[in-house]
């Protein structure tokens, strides 16, 4: 599965659930390591990386999330919905 398309499922989860979000869009002159969606969610502020299966993190984005998550908000890798199921406790609101 393409990077594009995981990300297309993960904001498909996160506007079922209402969270408002938006992709972040990288070019010259943007902050590196910014995750690629960005959130807010139960007040807090979100920020989901998204990779491939085999993604790995470069070295600004450990930086960036590191930094989100030491000032409150949550940030996290996710390659697949599962991963923000997960970290965002979504569980328990699912009809399954």
């Amino acid at each position: 599965m393409k990077e594009a398309d995981i990300t297309r499922s993960i904001r498909k989860l996160l506007n079922e659930f209402g969270v408002f979000h938006w992709k972040q869009h990288q070019g010259l002159g943007s902050t590196p390591g910014i995750p690629d969606i960005i959130g807010i969610y139960q007040g807090r502020l979100i920020g989901i990386e998204v990779k491939a299966p085999g993604g790995r993190l470069s070295e600004a984005q450990e930086k960036v999330i590191n930094q989100i998550n030491k000032a409150g908000g949550v940030a996290f890798t996710a390659h697949g919905i599962e991963d923000v199921i997960e970290k965002l406790e979504l569980k328990n609101q699912l009809l399954f």
